[in-house]
């Protein structure tokens, strides 16, 4: 039995490795000459005016440069389609030879065979945990860029408008740098419950803390406001040094304000520090965020339950037939489910919503291995 296991095991791991690589590959060739003026444009920039061999080795280097840390985003976002692909893929080629009579006839309970692909798709599932917390987050300012940045080590640094923290201060700044988390020529406006701006704080520059939850300033500078009883009347005082000031205001958050799709790049630890300190974020989106990434977990082994049987079976099958079955049973599943976990319904938890789509799948995957004929 543990041999037959780590046949199983091992074909699908190739498999799925096969599967990814392919799909990797054409999907970046395809994004490659759809886009190769703009990777054209960046060669010739980098090349210096070299010949034609050192332009296609520019291109070469700027492709691979731009589609390198997309690997990460693939993997994260097709590992559970791509897993009950190799199942398939592996459990036709033991079909065909056979394989599936010959265990029967050992005693062995097709069941028992199923439960390889099941352990596999678990840790291709807990690979895609890892990569999400720690892989994703850190080629984040690179997976942000456009086609038009493709000669950029990152994102471009976008400025920031006013936006409000949680104590309605107001932050405007010339730039951030996702990449760095640097803020220039940032300014605080501090208001009191009226509106009415009471104090500001400026710099020159400012690097956040995440531990104390603040921005470190450099040459920064805070100046007391008053307003006074007649009309128009505003006394503004000296200004004094400050070199730290508290906001919920992160990186993140203010990367989230810019680009939507940031927060599916950001890894649970972050998503935990957010919640524990967010302001005018959507907290919701925030906490269904965090619980999708275990509710995918179990939508995907639901899934593989589902489609197990097409394949997994001692009669006599039509192999396209059954792979077109599992491509449209696997497609509607994953990423309808995907959708209706990140979509909002009112007046349902939040925790309730997001696992809906795993709780309707799980009396249909127990009832698919039950009904297996072994």
């Amino acid at each position: 039995m543990s041999k037959l296991t780590k046949s199983i095991v091992t074909r699908m791991t190739v498999n799925f490795i096969i599967l990814f690589v392919l799909l990797f590959v054409l999907g970046s060739m395809i994004d490659l000459i759809v886009n190769l003026e703009e990777f054209d444009k960046a060669a010739v920039m980098m090349a210096e005016g070299g010949g034609i061999f050192a332009r296609i080795y520019a291109i070469i280097y700027v492709a691979f440069g731009f589609e390198g840390p997309r690997v990460f985003q693939v993997y994260a976002y097709f590992h559970g389609l791509i897993a009950i692909g190799a199942m398939g893929f592996t459990a036709a080629q033991m079909w065909k030879s056979s394989e599936f009579v010959a265990m029967m006839a050992a005693g062995i309970s097709l069941r028992r065979v199923a439960t390889p692909f099941v352990a596999v798709a678990c840790s291709i599932s807990g690979v895609a945990l890892l990569n999400q917390e720690f892989m994703l987050p850190n080629v984040a300012p690179l997976l942000l860029r456009s086609h038009s940045d493709v000669a950029n080590d990152s994102v471009q640094a976008f400025p920031v408008p006013f936006t409000p923290d949680r104590n309605n201060t107001l932050l405007i700044a010339s730039s951030l740098d996702p990449a760095t988390g640097n803020l220039s020529y940032p300014t605080f406006l501090i208001r009191n419950k009226d509106g009415q701006m009471i104090q500001r704080v400026y710099a020159n520059n400012a690097t956040w803390d995440g531990i104390n939850v603040g921005w470190l300033l450099e040459g920064g500078k805070s100046a007391q406001i008053t307003t006074g009883d007649e009309v128009n009347r505003v006394t503004a005082y000296a200004p004094e040094d400050v070199e730290f000031f508290e906001t919920d205001l992160s990186p993140h958050l203010l990367t989230l304000h810019r680009y939507g799709q940031y927060l599916g790049f950001l890894g649970i630890s972050q998503l935990n520090q957010m919640l524990n300190t967010v302001g005018t974020f959507d907290i919701e989106l925030l906490k269904r965020h965090w619980y999708a990434r275990f509710s995918t977990i179990a939508m995907n082994i639901f899934a593989m339950l589902i489609v197990i049987p097409l394949f997994v079976t001692k009669e006599q099958i039509p192999i396209v037939r059954q792979s077109v079955r599992c491509a449209a049973i696997s497609i509607t599943i994953l990423f309808g489910g995907s959708f209706i976990m990140l979509m909002a319904m009112p007046g349902i938890p939040t925790i309730a919503s997001v696992f809906f789509p795993a709780i309707l799948l799980f009396p249909f995957a127990l009832a698919r291995m039950a009904a297996m004929k072994t």
